[in-house]
């Protein structure tokens, strides 16, 4: 028997039908000429092996019948037919079986002893396994055989979408039927390309698969719909992508065995973008303000800017018009216009380009085709609202009170659906803080007819009110259940309140420990009406908590570093945070560690200390090669005079401390703190020049030497937290303000007032994923009661953390400080001046020497600081993100007074020499305290190991000081013996230092900017 498709079931069931009803009216045949099968249905093959002395049949065939699909089965060769000592009766129902002492009864050929079903049989099935089959089917083995059991089996099989066409057989085995399945099965995909895609990626093809649920990949069976799905997706892309006239034709080529492969040739066609919008009907807005409402059809540009609005032509694509003409009609209903709708909309296509002027960017006039859009609308009426009516209002007594407070309208006003749609969410919100989750409310706007009023009905479902019964977490696995409970301003036993759910969620995000929570999905709230209660199972997933970065490297310049650091912000999972950090390299040694605990004796108030070492060894050579990218260390040895003593060289040394405690403002995000330092620093210094310039230095406001004998900073710093950031590593939302005020004259030896001011501000970009964000920093030092800052104090600005473009702590005023310096005599024909002198006995030409007055090269730093950064991030994929920065920085000595130098030593100068008149003040190069910004790109990548992002950026700064700074002069040609000398000494202390700070940068670090 054999089945070719489910279709012809119905004719093979006719068939059978017709044939059991044959049999049985044909009574008067005997049993052996039923079985037998028909002489023509036997293969021809099977007639030409039988053997010329086989027997022929009986006389009297059998009446003829229709042959049944089930017997049409290959047979074996005929074997001679064993002699019986009777011709066989036909067999009736009453007979008894034969006696056992008889001989066995003969097995006719062609039938099995039973009808029964002896095993099954799947040939053609590769891939699909044999007990994968048999799981299929539903007769099993041992079973009687039956026809419709077979037909249920057979479309088991079929609707499995596994076989394009399955065959029946059968055939007599020993103890019953085999069943033999011969299947088909479909090919398989192997291969999916495409050509002649262009404007779209294979990744994006198959994003757009994912998003339509295609269903189209490699190693998957071939299904014609799929692949007429696949088209109609890529067409739509195309579209999208502006190519309306694109044509995608399948083509599928077989692979033997049995194996497809598909490839879609893409003729993408011309692009079309969007020419002239015009706008027909509009009485009351122009055509700007309307096409500015078409959020995917009208030009790209800058919003509001009127002369850079229309900068770019969008792509044309058919199915955003729909939408755009429901944003045309929101737009009016927003503006009171309440049956303002689209009438009628009509496409014109038309050539462009290819003739004509060809200015590149700015006027490229390339080929191409537009389509100009006119969209006719009615504007009808500007509705005011009249009559304003709750319905199902029970909780609150007087609802129409609410009307002004939460919908900002009242009678008589223009009624706005932008305005109704954030009233009822403010209402929403506000019922949810009562307890009522399930609050629902459906707005009527019904227009008075004949008027420009409308009425306002709203049908209120409040629900039940309902209470927190339990509080449970799951997902916290190593942070304690009470760290995340103290954080949750609900409270078992209360009333559900919706606005406090979401501020305990943003407080959650806010510690960092988890993945970032929203207010919607971050619990699963069970309510039961029957009790009014909820229970709550806040749902977090940890991150790393820990936090590991080691850095290091080797300069022919700066010398060689490592570094190290650790840190944790969840402690042993009760939220502490203890960190560690070295430095340890040629020109910085520090090491610091700190621990802070939030919750003190389990209630809210912070508290934590900090302990740090550090040494700083100072080469004005090497810093100065450092900010300028130069290796001027040769140039400056040379100028130095004997074993460099005319340059700043000195090490300075630093440790201390510092203890703070914090307290937050009740149900606020805001916290008072006060914090306690106290550090120790001194000065080694290497040269003369370096005694020179600390000793000038008048921070004391007394003579004698200062940062020599140490300077101590006792100081007290009082401080205001507003904090509503969503999240510390990774924000998207929120604002935060820092305020303080440093004061320093506790004990020790400084004077000093330093207020700071830090804020930042997050907020959502132009599209879903993007993330503005906002820094100012503000800082002021400055000395009272006689005394000034100590130099190191002071500010230096530049690197990743404040102005990316700029190197680290580059950006500082440049001063000249005055002091003296030793120079050669030299002859008249320039040879240097020798004198005879004896020593120990020994007579000896030593070079002849003179000090002449003249002013060192430092960077004091500045006694303010602003910084401001903006940066643009959009996510590209996973935890990579590309930002688009802005920075700009000052930092200046607006108190020029506060580097003043030292009475003592200026008086001692001006007593050596006269001439020289110098002033109790340093003098400031010009420029070098102008404005510095940068601007660039950052990519950012989040390493869960790290907790900090990496990041790769380019800066590019335009604003730069370049040039050369040039000391002033004040030794004469009267100080010299001869011009020899002069010339002589010009060049060696009176040199211009080049100082050329780059345009551009590149470079690679860890962390964030703000």
């Amino acid at each position: 028997m054999m089945f070719h498709r489910p279709g012809c079931l119905r004719a093979v069931l006719l068939c059978v039908a017709i044939i059991c009803t044959v049999i049985f009216a044909g009574a008067g045949s005997s049993y052996a000429q039923q079985q037998q099968p028909p002489a023509q249905q036997q293969p021809p093959a099977q007639q030409q092996q039988q053997p010329p002395t086989q027997p022929q049949p009986p006389a009297q065939p059998p009446p003829a019948r229709r042959p049944s699909p089930f017997e049409n089965v290959p047979q074996t060769p005929a074997q001679p037919a064993p002699e019986t000592p009777k011709p066989q009766q036909p067999p009736v129902q009453n007979v008894p079986p034969p006696p056992k002492n008889e001989t066995p009864q003969q097995v006719v050929p062609g039938q099995p002893p039973e009808n029964i079903i002896e095993g099954f049989e799947f040939r053609g099935a590769r891939r699909v396994r044999q007990d994968t089959l048999q799981a299929l089917i539903f007769t099993k083995k041992g079973d009687r055989y039956d026809e419709d059991s077979l037909h249920r089996d057979f479309m088991a099989l079929w609707n499995s979408g596994r076989f394009d066409d399955i065959r029946i057989e059968r055939e007599p085995g020993k103890t019953g039927w085999i069943i033999r399945f011969v299947l088909v099965e479909r090919p398989v995909v192997r291969t999916i390309k495409y050509e002649g895609n262009k404007s779209v990626t294979v990744s994006e093809i198959l994003d757009r698969y994912k998003e339509r649920k295609v269903g189209l990949v490699v190693e998957s069976q071939y299904d014609p719909n799929k692949v007429q799905r696949a088209k109609n997706a890529l067409l739509e892309l195309l579209a999208e992508r502006g190519h309306q006239y694109a044509k995608v034709d399948p083509e599928i080529r077989r692979v033997p065995p049995s194996s497809l492969e598909i490839t879609f040739k893409v003729n993408e066609g011309p692009k079309v973008k969007v020419g002239h919008i015009q706008v027909v009907g509009n009485a009351h807005f122009n055509n700007r303000a309307v096409v500015g409402a078409m959020k995917n059809l009208h030009p790209i540009g800058i919003p509001h800017s009127i002369l850079f609005e229309n900068l770019f032509d969008r792509t044309y694509d058919s199915t955003k018009l729909d939408e755009d003409k429901s944003r045309v009609q929101v737009f009016y209903q927003e503006h009171g216009y309440f049956t303002a709708h689209v009438t009628d909309t009509s496409v014109t296509m038309r050539k462009v380009g290819g003739e004509g002027i060809h200015i590149w960017l700015i006027h490229p006039n390339k080929p191409g085709t537009r389509a100009d859009l006119t969209v006719t609308l009615e504007e009808g009426r500007k509705y005011h609202l009249n009559n304003i009516t709750f319905t199902g209002v029970k909780f609150f007594r007087t609802p129409e009170a609410l009307m002004t407070p939460l919908f900002q309208m009242q009678k008589g006003d223009v009624f706005s659906t932008a305005k109704l749609r954030k009233g009822l969410e403010s209402l929403r919100k506000l019922y949810g803080d009562f307890g009522f989750i399930n609050f629902v409310a459906e707005p009527d706007p019904e227009p008075v007819s004949g008027t420009d009023q409308i009425d306002l009905s709203l049908a209120v479902d409040e629900g039940k009110q309902f209470f927190v019964r339990r509080i449970d977490f799951s997902g916290n696995t190593t942070t304690r259940d009470k760290v995340i409970r103290r954080e949750i301003l609900i409270d078992e036993g209360q009333i559900f309140n919706n606005r406090l759910w979401e501020l305990s969620i943003l407080r959650l995000n806010q510690l960092g420990y988890f993945d970032p929570l929203k207010a919607e999905d971050a619990g699963d709230i069970k309510t039961d009406n029957k009790t009014s209660t909820v229970d709550i199972t806040l749902k977090v997933k940890e991150r790393g908590k820990n936090s590991i970065q080691l850095n290091g490297g080797v300069s022919g310049i700066a010398g060689s570093f490592i570094g190290f650091s650790y840190s944790t912000n969840n402690f042993l999972g009760l939220g502490e945070t203890l960190s560690l950090s070295s430095q340890l390299g040629t020109r910085i040694r520090q090491v610091q560690f700190g621990f802070t605990e939030p919750y003190l004796f389990d209630k809210p108030i912070q508290t934590g200390f900090t302990l740090y070492t550090q040494r700083f060894n100072y080469d004005q050579a090497r810093e100065a090669s450092i900010l300028t990218g130069q290796n001027l260390i040769p140039l400056f040895n040379a100028a130095g005079g004997p074993n460099g003593q005319n340059l700043l060289n000195y090490v300075s040394n630093g440790y201390g401390g510092t203890v703070f405690v914090s307290y937050p403002l009740k149900r606020s995000f805001a916290r008072v703190g006060l914090t306690y330092g106290y550090d120790i620093s001194n000065i080694t210094t290497k040269t003369t020049s370096a005694s020179d310039y600390f000793n000038f230095i008048d921070f004391q406001g007394v003579g004698g030497p200062n940062s020599l004998d140490g300077i101590r900073t006792s100081k007290i710093i009082p401080s205001y937290t507003y904090n509503s950031v969503n999240h510390p590593i990774t924000p998207t939302g929120g604002k935060s303000l820092f305020v303080s005020i440093a004061y320093a004259g506790v004990g020790g030896n400084v004077n000093t007032v330093e207020p700071t001011i830090d804020a930042k501000y997050f907020r959502a970009g132009f599209k879903k994923g993007h993330v503005i964000g906002m820094h100012l920093l503000g800082r002021f030092l400055t000395g009272y009661g006689g005394k000034v800052a100590p130099p190191f104090s002071r500010y230096y600005t530049g690197g990743e953390n404040d102005i990316r473009g700029f190197d680290i702590w580059g950006i500082s005023p440049i001063a000249f400080l005055p002091t003296s310096a030793t120079v050669p005599v030299l002859n008249n024909d320039g040879s240097q001046r020798v004198q005879k002198q004896i020593v120990n006995g020994q007579v000896q030409f030593n070079p002849v020497m003179m000090t002449i007055p003249t002013y060192q090269l430092t960077f004091p730093g500045g006694d303010t600081n602003v910084v401001t950064n903006f940066e643009y991030r959009i996510p590209i994929f996973g935890p990579v993100v590309l930002a688009a920065f802005v920075d700009a920085g000052v930092d200046k000595l607006t108190l020029p007074g506060q580097l003043k130098l030292n009475p003592g030593r200026i008086d001692q100068l001006n007593a050596q020499f006269p001439q020289a008149d110098f002033s109790g003040r340093a003098y400031i190069a010009p420029g070098t305290q102008k404005l510095r910004s940068s601007t660039g790109l950052e990519l950012q990548v989040l390493m869960p190991v790290v907790n900090a992002p990496f990041r790769l950026y380019w800066a590019y700064n335009p604003n730069v000081f370049r040039g050369y700074l040039q000391p002033p002069i004040v030794a004469d040609r009267s100080y010299f013996p001869n011009n020899a000398s002069y010339l002589n000494a010009i060049v060696s202390v009176g040199q211009p230092t080049p100082f050329f700070e780059r345009h551009s940068t590149f470079r690679f670090s860890i962390g964030r900017t703000f």
